[in-house]
């Protein structure tokens, strides 16, 4: 069925189904099919369609398609929807000219993405009769589509990517729900593509434990942008080039944001900014005499060279642990999974990845809402500062430690 005939189809179907038909059946008046649209089980017609063809076969798929299309877990409008909700995210940074590159980048992203659900993920349910999208969700019908795409796609990198624009699909329409569709089965299902489609796996990155994480706050260092940096990966979640373009100008304690210009990919995005960032921030001001702030910018550059030597000095002797792994993006992993564990799905938004769990979902036309993660840092800080902070100096090579009380 063309586009043509798929709107005129829609259109009668719908106005049909207002009419109380709930059912489809085929019929040859003359020369072509035709599709009554009829209440189940009775023989008078609603409605009538001629579809200008002999074939029963484009009869069979017309008639079956409008059963489904009109579903919402129809795969065809789902994808849709899906597509539509990842414009509107775009658009939110649409007429502002600070975020005019931030604005191409989305739209050029989401219609990337939204090419390869409509190439690969919409011909895969229809060549298996998937009508109902949460089917997608069984192992089964996961291993029958990794397959299809070795076979169909070319190249591994593609295969890949398709994938992934898959799981980000189905997430969001996990976050739809009111229940979730994501089991065990689901997991385990996608999480052994990267080998079946050629790639080594890759070793899981380590994070620092709950308790490590309470280690950190609760031990404050004598320099105080340093501290602030540590504080930024840990609670902030920031990476090490957007740690390093912070401006004084991007803090909003009042609402409880950093606005972050030099993201990930050369664009802007939004951070968290809780109690415990304002006052290490706060800390770095009263250090300075208010006419060296005049640059803007939070971090001085000479302090920015060597601080990632120096976050590993400090987690390895404060938290015991060392190696190549143990720095700025341990601490990132480490604040990500610490408030993941107690708050389900806030990690996304924590890290500034994209939206696709089932808490960040609902804050998606607000890139500014940190309410939650806000509140959950600070509850933490105040925890921490009720046991008590201890001081450090770097300089004695973290061994002169003094207690003192909140």
């Amino acid at each position: 069925m063309n586009n043509i005939v798929n709107d005129i189809a829609m259109n009668w179907w719908m106005a049909a189904k207002a009419k109380g038909a709930n059912y489809i059946r085929i019929v040859k008046p003359g020369r072509y099919f035709a599709l009554e649209a009829c209440k189940r089980g009775a023989k008078a017609r609603i409605s009538q369609l001629s579809l200008t063809t002999a074939d029963k076969t484009v009869a069979q798929n017309t008639r079956s398609r409008l059963l489904v299309l009109l579903d919402s877990n129809a795969p065809d409008i789902v994808v849709g929807q899906y597509n539509q909700h990842k414009l509107r995210m775009a658009e939110c940074c649409q007429g502002d000219s600070k975020y005019e590159r931030l604005y191409e980048s989305r739209i050029k992203t989401e219609k990337t993405n939204a090419s390869r659900l409509k190439a690969h993920l919409l011909p895969f349910c229809e060549e298996n009769r998937i009508h109902d999208i949460r089917d997608l969700y069984r192992r089964e019908i996961i291993g029958k589509y990794i397959i299809y795409l070795q076979e169909t796609v070319k190249g591994i990198d593609t295969a890949k990517a398709v994938i992934k624009t898959t799981k980000a699909f189905l997430n969001w329409y996990d976050s739809t729900q009111k229940s979730s569709l994501i089991d065990r089965n689901y997991i385990e299902a996608f999480a052994n593509y990267s080998r079946k489609l050629g790639y080594k796996q890759r070793t899981t990155k380590p994070f620092l434990s709950d308790e490590q994480c309470r280690q950190i706050l609760a031990t404050k260092i004598v320099d105080s942008e340093l501290y602030a940096m540590i504080v930024s990966h840990l609670v902030g979640g920031l990476r090490d080039i957007e740690v390093q373009g912070l401006r004084w100008r991007d803090l909003n304690a009042k609402e409880g944001w950093v606005k972050v210009v030099n993201s990930k990919g050369s664009v802007a995005r939004y951070a968290q900014f809780p109690k415990v960032m304002q006052e290490a921030f706060s800390a770095i001001q009263r250090t300075r005499l208010h006419n060296t702030l005049g640059n803007d910018y939070v971090f001085t550059q000479s302090s920015y060279g060597v601080r990632n030597d120096k976050i590993k000095m400090f987690i390895c002797k404060i938290v015991g642990v060392s190696g190549r792994d143990y720095g700025s993006n341990c601490l990132r992993r480490t604040g990500c999974a610490t408030i993941n564990y107690e708050c389900p799905g806030l990690g996304d938004k924590q890290l500034g990845h994209a939206v696709n769990s089932r808490v960040t979902e609902m804050h998606y036309s607000n890139p500014r809402d940190f309410r939650n993660i806000n509140r959950f840092w600070d509850d933490l800080w105040a925890s921490v500062k009720a046991e008590g902070l201890h001081l450090v100096n770097l300089s004695d090579d973290l061994t002169n430690v003094i207690s003192i009380r909140a």
